[in-house]
């Protein structure tokens, strides 16, 4: 493995696993907001108004059958209006019919208990006192008004009125007798109640508004109703009354109907009557006076023979009559071409053909004209066509006409011979044969108008209902509000908030927080990962100890031999961006770290205008480099050892004023060059390179370069600096240290987290043991939730204090 792929290496992961990395170590934060969704979503559940459905089936008659309650209706042509299953839904949905079923069950008004969580509707029984109407045709809107039940004094005080039971009283000009409910529990205290009055008009539109009804299917006249409503018996009831309003008004409406057919039949019948009282006494007067008392059938067939003749005449004129229209269009020459005259009355199928044949030569003409223009040949060829077919019409005609004057001319010597015999029938039989047929009719009339009158008397006490119920009313529910639709709300809307706490928190802070956000906006190497301790000490590793942060330096000091690191290339410089930012703390602990292994490590502290390793060792500071450098002191004044074996100080010195210009001289080379020989590795804790120039000054003396950067403390803007230094070769064998790594969400509460809930990657890190940088050596000790994450360690702190 190359130095680039090992410094360049990702944890591969996929997208799960890296929302759990982002999201999981803030599980409290998840579980404190969901349940706080879940809370207000049991509350806002609990004061909704639960919604029922109450539902039946009826069966409409089938509307491609009639009913026998019908058939003399449609006899009559008075009422052939069959049912049709759409219309009928919109009449069972109409204002009237529901304006008649809120009268009728006194639905106008609406009592309700208002509850310290939710409002209730009553109904019928579980009503203390019920307001019916005194005029429920006259009925206006009273809007909302609360009132109290006295049981003691029977009465009721409402609108600033107080009325006794079964009195009325007047709201907004409408009376209501106020009805008390004797099974109601009177015992019951602390009840809020109130009462809304509307119109009938305003409460029909509300349950026109959730009732629903649809066919079952297409083919079929079975009709579903619902009804969503939030008094499941409220809602029976509206619906079983609602079918018995319907067929009661569809009875009405036939009866009516049937009522004016039979008035209409009686006043015929009156008046055929005396017509046929009439002529008969003209028959008995007429056979007194002319002696007539037997009419011969001879008259009969002569009358007959002559009706049939006058029959035959009239077919023939009609024929000829075509035959004229005919020649007239034929005559025409094509004045309107393609109309051609009707071929039904045309009983010559020769003649028939030649039409046809017309029809399609003049359709042809009209196709080659349109076409080929009025001089062409096929308009010339089409016009030849037109003019054969016509010519063989012509002589079809007069063949035709000549054959129907012979028929006309037979039937008119027929008709005048029957005429001939039927004249010589005496006068007296034919006056009384006229008066006779007179009877005929009217008694004809008579007897018709008695079996319609009949039979409409019998369909109209025979009527039966429109809709037949075959289910009932009935209710389930509720089905409003859905319970799991709202704790899934709330569920979602706690998660929410935590995500976009997480996103507000994390992805737009200004500073950098993750360590992919280093290796997405530059092309360093990030070296290791150190992670934040809480204790003052600034001496994180030493002999022994095993903390995570010590194993990090450990670590750290390995991948510094992939940079080249060793006792040839000895010298490190350690910079970062601006000050706070810890390179002071990575440069003294890395120091540490080389003194383990048994080598001279010497510390520089070039933070000329800042130093303070010198404070975090204990030592004193002068004289130091700045005092080499003016010539006041000797290398090996400037050369101090501290407590700890094998590490020394090279303090800064008194701080100078022209810190710059010093590192210029070309005495600070010739300390460099004392100092390398004087130790195996050089460590030297430079300024942060965003407000001078120090470090790039001192550059070109190191071997490599470790920039730290530290979370949440580092702006990200930084990141294009460090990539440019880079790129451009500004510092040699450059590295990254993400110094600072905090814990993410529930994992700062435990001491735990590094890896899975750090902002780093954390390889191979996963120590729970320490000696008081933050990290526990017994497991008694971790504050994690076996210990109630530290609360409950503090509380016992607080009360030894006490």
């Amino acid at each position: 493995m190359s130095e680039q792929q090992f410094f360049k290496e990702r944890p591969d992961t996929n997208l799960v696993l890296q929302i759990m990395q982002r999201y999981l170590p803030f599980w409290p934060l998840f579980v404190v907001t969901i349940s706080i969704g879940l809370a207000l979503s049991w509350f806002y559940l609990r004061v909704q108004t639960r919604i029922y459905v109450a539902n039946a089936k009826v069966l409409l008659k089938d509307p491609q059958k009639n009913g026998g309650d019908s058939k003399v209706l449609d006899a009559l042509n008075i009422f052939s209006e069959k049912k049709i299953v759409e219309n009928e839904i919109i009449v069972l949905r109409s204002s009237v019919i529901l304006e008649e079923v809120v009268r009728n069950l006194d639905l106008y008004n609406e009592v309700h208990n208002k509850g310290k969580v939710r409002t209730e509707e009553l109904y019928k029984g579980n009503s203390p006192v019920w307001f019916r109407a005194v005029d429920k045709k006259n009925i206006k809107s009273g809007g909302k008004y609360f009132f109290s039940v006295d049981w003691k004094k029977k009465q009721v005080s409402i609108n600033k009125q107080t009325i006794a039971f079964n009195d009325t009283v007047n709201i907004r000009g409408t009376a209501y007798f106020i009805v008390p409910n004797p099974e109601y529990n009177q015992t019951l205290t602390g009840k809020n109640y109130y009462v809304i009055f509307n119109s009938v008009e305003s409460a029909a539109g509300g349950f026109a508004g959730n009732l629903k009804a649809s066919a079952t299917s297409n083919s079929s006249t079975v009709i579903d109703v619902k009804l969503e409503t939030p008094v499941p018996e409220k809602g029976v009831d509206f619906l079983n009354r609602l079918f018995e309003v319907y067929n009661d008004d569809a009875i009405e409406d036939k009866n009516q109907i049937a009522a004016k057919t039979l008035a209409f039949i009686e006043d015929r019948l009156n008046l055929v009557t005396g017509q046929l009282d009439s002529v008969e006494k003209n028959i008995q007067r007429y056979k007194t006076q002319e002696a007539v008392y037997d009419l011969g059938s001879q008259a009969s067939l002569y009358l007959s023979n002559v009706s049939e003749l006058d029959r035959k005449g009239s077919d023939v004129q009609i024929q000829l009559d075509v035959l004229r229209d005919v020649q007239n269009y034929v005559d025409r020459k094509g004045g309107k071409p393609g109309t051609v005259p009707s071929q039904m009355l045309i009983s010559d199928p020769t003649l028939a053909g030649l039409l046809t044949k017309l029809y399609d030569a003049e359709f042809q003409l009209v196709k080659a004209e349109s076409i080929n223009g009025e001089k062409s040949d096929a308009v010339i060829l089409a016009n030849d066509a037109v003019g054969r077919i016509k010519k063989d019409i012509r002589e079809n005609l007069g063949t035709i006409r000549s054959n129907l004057n012979a028929v006309k001319s037979n039937v008119n010597s027929g008709i005048a011979m029957n005429s001939g015999l039927l004249s010589q029938i005496p006068r007296k039989e034919r006056g009384l044969l006229d008066i006779s047929r007179q009877q005929a009719i009217k008694n004809n009339i008579y007897t018709f108008l008695l079996q319609k009158r009949e039979e409409t008397a019998l369909s109209s006490a025979g009527t039966t209902p429109d809709l037949r119920v075959l289910e009932k009313g009935s209710s389930y529910g509720p089905i409003k509000p859905v319970a799991k639709n709202y704790y899934l709300t709330g569920f979602l809307l706690g998660l929410l908030v935590s995500v976009i706490y997480v996103l507000l928190r994390e992805q737009f802070n200004r500073k950098i927080l993750f360590r992919s956000e280093i290796e997405d906006k530059t092309s360093v190497p990030v070296l290791a990962e150190i992670m934040y301790s809480k204790t003052p000490s600034t001496i994180a590793i030493s002999e022994g100890k095993r903390t995570i942060i010590a194993e990090q330096f450990r670590s750290m000091r390995t991948n510094l031999a992939f940079m080249g690191i060793n006792e040839e290339n000895k010298t490190l410089l350690v910079t970062s961006s601006i000050s706070g930012e810890g390179k002071s703390f990575i440069a003294l602990n890395l120091a540490m770290s080389f003194t383990l292994t048994g080598k001279r490590v010497g510390l520089m502290e070039m933070d000329l205008r800042k130093p303070k390793l010198s404070k975090y060792l204990g030592i004193n500071r002068d004289p130091g480099i700045t005092s080499f450098l003016i010539g006041k002191a000797a290398i090996d004044d400037i050369i101090k050892e501290t407590s700890y074996p094998n590490l020394y100080v090279v303090s800064a010195g008194p701080i100078p004023p022209n810190p710059t210009e010093l590192i210029l001289s070309a005495k600070f080379g010739e300390m460099m060059e004392l100092l390398k020989d004087k130790f195996d590795y050089l460590i030297i804790d430079s300024a942060p390179i965003g407000p001078v120039t120090d470090s790039q000054l001192i550059s070109g003396y190191a071997n490599s370069t470790l920039y730290v950067v530290r979370h949440a403390h580092t702006p990200k803007v930084m990141l294009r600096m460090i990539d440019d230094l880079y790129k451009h070769g500004k510092f040699k064998n450059m590295a990254l240290v993400f110094n600072g790594l905090k814990a993410r969400g529930a994992a700062m509460l435990g001491g735990y987290g590094y890896g899975y809930g750090s902002y780093g990657y954390g390889y191979g890190y996963g120590y729970g043991g320490g000696d008081g940088y933050g990290y526990y050596t017994v497991e008694e000790s971790k504050p994690g939730w076996r210990n109630g994450w530290g609360v409950f360690r503090k509380l016992r702190k607080m009360v030894k204090r006490n």
